[in-house]
C-alpha cells in the first residue's frame, strides 16, 4: 500500500474519532433543564422548608435562576445551583421557604385540614424565559398557629446518618393514648422502600425520667409502626422513639426526593388532641454512572 493510502486512513481514522466524541458527548448533554420528581410534605411558615432538586448541564446555554410557586406572594427561594457537580452536569436545588398563602386563615384548628396540592411550579431562566414545569407533588400543609405551653410531649434527642437513617425521641409528661401515625406519603413505607419503627420505653415506678445518652451508632429499635397495636396507652415519664430508613431500589427511585411529616397523635383524657411531627426527608446523591443513566433516560422523554 502506498504512503497515499496511509495518510488517507489516518485521516479517516481521526475523522471518525472526532465524530465519533462528538456524538457521544451529545448523547450525554441534557440540552435542557429538568427537574426530578418530588415527593414532599412541607408547611407554610414557621421555619418550614424544603428543597427543590434539578439537573443541568455544565455547558448549559440558560440555566434556572428562580422558581415561584403561586399562591404564596412572600415565599423565600434560595438557589444552590452547583449543589453536587459530576462529570458533564450539574445537580442543582432550590430551597423554599412558603409563607402563608394570600387567601389562608389563622387558627388552631386550621393545622387539621386537608393540604395544598402543588404539582407545577414556574421555572425562570437566565435568559429571562420561564416555563410551567412538573415536579411531582408538594403537599403544603397549613402553618401550627398558636403553640400551647402545655403540651405534654417534649422532644429529647434525634440525629441522622449518611445511610438515610434517623431518629427523634420525646417524653410525655401525662398519661396519653396513641391512637395514630398518618402522612400523605405513608404508600412509600407500605411499598418497602422506607421502614419506620416505634420504641416506646417505659418509665420505672419511682424514678424521674431520664433523657437517654446520645447515641454514637443511629440504629432502627421497636417495632413497625404497621405493627402496633393502636390505641396504645402511654404512661407519665414513658418516651416515645420514631425511627427510620430510606431502603431505595436504583435509578428508578434513588432520582427522586422524599419528604414526609410523619404525625404522631395522641388522646388525652379522652377528649384532648395532641400532635407530635417527625420530618423524615430523601435527599438523592447519585453515583456518575446513576447520572449518566438518568441524562440518557431524560433524553428520550418529550
Amino acid at each position: 500500500m502506498s504512503k497515499k493510502w496511509y495518510y488517507v486512513l489516518a485521516i479517516l481514522f481521526v475523522a471518525c474519532s472526532w465524530v465519533g466524541n462528538i456524538w457521544y458527548y451529545e448523547a450525554n448533554q441534557l440540552g435542557r433543564t429538568v427537574f426530578l420528581e418530588h415527593h414532599v410534605e412541607t408547611r407554610e411558615g414557621g421555619g418550614s422548608v424544603f428543597d427543590l432538586y434539578y439537573v443541568e448541564d455544565k455547558r448549559a446555554d440558560k440555566t434556572l435562576s428562580s422558581i415561584r410557586i403561586e399562591g404564596y406572594p412572600e415565599q423565600i427561594v434560595t438557589p444552590h445551583p452547583q449543589y453536587a457537580e459530576y462529570q458533564r452536569q450539574y445537580l442543582g436545588k432550590v430551597m423554599v421557604n412558603l409563607d402563608k398563602p394570600a387567601h389562608g386563615k389563622e387558627g388552631a384548628g386550621e393545622q387539621r385540614k386537608e393540604p395544598v396540592l402543588v404539582r407545577e411550579i414556574t421555572a425562570l431562566y437566565s435568559d429571562g424565559t420561564s416555563e410551567q414545569v412538573d415536579i411531582g407533588e408538594i403537599y403544603v400543609w397549613p402553618g401550627v398557629y398558636g403553640q400551647e405551653n402545655q403540651d405534654p410531649i417534649s422532644g429529647t434527642s434525634g440525629g441522622s446518618s449518611s445511610d438515610n437513617l434517623g431518629y427523634e425521641s420525646a417524653v410525655v409528661s401525662r398519661p396519653l393514648q396513641l391512637t395514630a401515625f398518618s402522612s400523605k406519603l405513608l404508600d412509600i413505607a407500605e411499598e418497602g422502600d422506607l421502614r419506620i419503627f416505634v420504641d416506646i420505653s417505659r418509665q420505672i415506678p419511682g424514678t424521674s425520667y431520664r433523657s437517654p445518652p446520645s447515641e454514637a451508632h443511629i440504629e432502627l429499635r421497636g417495632e413497625p409502626i404497621n405493627e402496633i397495636q393502636l390505641p396504645f396507652q402511654i404512661n407519665k415519664g414513658d418516651s416515645i422513639r420514631v425511627s427510620h430508613q430510606f431502603d431505595m431500589p436504583p435509578l428508578e427511585k434513588s432520582m427522586q426526593v422524599y419528604q414526609l411529616i410523619l404525625r404522631t397523635t395522641f388522646l388525652e383524657d379522652g377528649r384532648r388532641y395532641w400532635y407530635r411531627d417527625t420530618m423524615i426527608p430523601y435527599h438523592p446523591s447519585p453515583t456518575d454512572r446513576e447520572m449518566t443513566e438518568f441524562v440518557r433516560e431524560s433524553r428520550r422523554k418529550p
